[in-house]
């Protein structure tokens, strides 16, 4: 039976970043462990902030540019939906989205960002803050989310993201 890469890095992340928080207690770790308040910022976590003020812009294009955006190398999980490939999310949830004249961004950025690597393989964990305009309504609201990523050619891209 084969698995799918993602659902096997996501099950990996999942069980290191239970060993991490024992290996925490413990002052050892066996994979880097970065919280960014403290440090300068690695690859994961700059394409994670790089990414968030794309979406802030409605910025499809530039969004593009952090994402696994070959075929159905990237998968979302947002809230209860799924997308799998960057077109799929692009053309048919964000593009339009963004293209509504109620829906004014003035913030979206990833915080409280945590990243984990090993090799060309990472995840993050992150808060999203949001405030906006819909309807003519404004709103503030944090979410939570889990980023995975792969250096590809040098460059972390993302390959899967799970926010609610």
């Amino acid at each position: 039976m084969k698995m799918n890469p993602i659902l096997a890095f996501g099950a990996l992340a999942f069980m290191l970043s239970a060993n991490m928080a024992i290996a925490d207690q413990m002052h050892q770790q066996d994979t880097v462990h970065h919280d960014k308040a403290d440090m300068a910022m690695d690859g994961p976590t700059q394409v994670l902030r790089s990414y968030g003020k794309a979406i802030a812009d409605k910025n499809l294009v530039e969004m593009g540019k952090y994402v696994a955006a070959n075929g159905n190398d990237f998968t979302i999980f947002e809230g209860s939906g799924a997308n799998t490939g960057w077109a799929d999310y692009r053309d048919h949830h964000l593009a339009p989205e963004f293209a509504n004249p109620d829906l004014t961004f003035h913030r979206y950025e990833y915080t409280n960002i945590k990243t984990h690597s090993e090799g060309n393989m990472a995840f993050s964990t992150f808060s999203i803050e949001m405030a906006y305009t819909y309807k003519g309504e404004n709103k503030k609201r944090t979410g939570r989310g889990t980023a995975i990523f792969e250096r590809r050619n040098g460059k972390w891209k993302i390959i899967h993201l799970q926010t609610s």
